[in-house]
């Protein structure tokens, strides 16, 4: 009898360090793309090349900035190294890692409180070592400071750019626009159309929340290909492009380099004529008043007087409008937002169970002029989704099949 003994099975290197690379270009060019699959062929081999270490995988991110913390596979690398996953981080230098000095620190930190180290091998720094931060730290300043001094060189371009009238990117992705092979700027003219749409709605006096809701409903495309939305037809409608101007450096970024809208902090530049217009200058400047106006007047609350007048006998239309559901008479009424309306006496005193009522606006009564009869006030929606008013003299409505408390009397006769 032939006996074999089996042995309890070990592993070969229990003490090798689980290594992983970080690699990170911050374009999505082609070259970049190049650059990030050499970095990550080469990290592989140097990690796996090593007898004491256990290549556990590349992380890499392209197009993004070092200056943010939320990259995706450098957030993916930290929970893995959290998890036990890793021990050690190998990356190419402290700029590749990240741009600035607080997040350096910050992540070592956290890593090495739990035993995970990073090693950065151009400036051959491993953070767990007695002076790997204090080396860390210097170099992450100098880092830093290298990046701002290349974003301050790009901001001076740009600003020789603007005050020269010569704009940097952009208009050429603006709805409505395009540009040719030398940069000259082209209006396409099926977006053209739907920009006009847009103006002269605006200058109807159509509501924006309602221009978007038509231009959906006739399945109009929007400025990515898509659906409208309310942010959508504001930009549209707020941007001098379309009058054939032009602003530069309508934002800019801080020290943080997060962006932000240039209310004053930053020199701009306004240029007229610099390409086609797609609407006249007449048009976009009256519309900007008319919604200027309304958005005051959203604003503005009325002023509700001291001592309100008697709805019976101070008001000229006091008796005069009859609510379309239940035929009661319009009180006059201040709401709580401090607005004037005339609403359905049995929807004020009974509730909207009884009747669900009408509230017409007195800014649109009072365009009505003299009232002579009875008159009975009907709200419906227009084609853009607008709420309108208009009045029938109550005994003819009232004789119409589309009143609905003259045909519930009917059919209790």
């Amino acid at each position: 009898m032939r006996i074999k003994v089996i042995k309890p099975k070990q592993q070969l290197h229990p003490d090798r360090k689980k290594v992983c690379a970080y690699v990170r270009v911050s374009t999505d060019s082609l070259e970049q793309e190049d650059s990030l699959d050499n970095q990550s062929t080469y990290f592989k081999g140097y990690i796996q090349s090593n007898p004491e270490w256990e290549f556990v995988g590349i992380y890499s991110d392209q197009g993004i900035s070092g200056f943010k913390e939320n990259r995706p596979e450098f957030q993916r690398m930290i929970s893995d190294a959290k998890a036990g996953k890793i021990d050690l981080i190998v990356v190419k230098s402290v700029s590749r890692f990240a741009r600035n000095t607080e997040t350096v620190l910050k992540f070592s930190r956290e890593l090495k409180r739990i035993g995970v180290g990073i090693f950065f091998q151009l400036q051959n720094i491993n953070t767990l070592s007695g002076a790997g931060e204090l080396m860390l730290t210097i170099l992450a300043a100098f880092a830093q400071a290298e990046s701002e001094g290349a974003s301050e060189n790009a901001r001076l371009t740009y600003k020789r750019k603007f005050s020269r009238g010569i704009p940097a990117s952009g208009l050429e992705r603006t709805f409505g626009f395009t540009a040719d092979e030398d940069g000259f700027i082209h209006i396409v003219q099926e977006e053209a159309e739907t920009v006009r749409l847009i103006f002269d709605l605006a200058h109807q006096g159509v509501w924006p929340s309602k221009i978007k809701g038509y231009l959906n409903k006739n399945n109009i495309k929007g400025c990515s290909g898509g659906a409208w939305d309310d942010t959508g037809v504001f930009r549209v409608l707020h941007n001098p492009a379309y009058k054939g101007d032009l602003i530069l450096q309508k934002t800019y970024l801080d020290s943080n380099r997060v962006r932000h809208r240039n209310e004053g902090q930053a020199d701009q530049w306004y240029i007229t004529d610099n390409h086609p217009a797609i609407v006249p200058p007449e048009l976009w400047d009256e519309v900007q008043e008319i919604l200027r106006q309304r958005s005051e007047k959203l604003k503005t609350k009325q002023e509700v007087p001291v001592s309100p007048r008697n709805s019976r006998s101070g008001y000229p239309l006091s008796g005069k409008l009859y609510c379309p559901r239940c035929g009661a008479k319009l009180i006059h009424k201040w709401n709580k937002g401090e607005r004037e309306y005339w609403a359905c006496r049995t929807n004020l005193k009974a509730g909207a169970s009884v009747c669900k009522g009408i509230w017409l606006p007195a800014s649109v009564a009072n365009t009505w002029g003299e009232i002579t009869e009875p008159t009975t006030v009907v709200c419906y929606k227009d084609e853009y989704g607008m709420k309108q008013f208009t009045g029938y003299p109550k005994e003819e409505y009232e004789s119409s099949p589309d009143c609905p408390y003259s045909i519930s009397k009917e059919r209790k006769e």
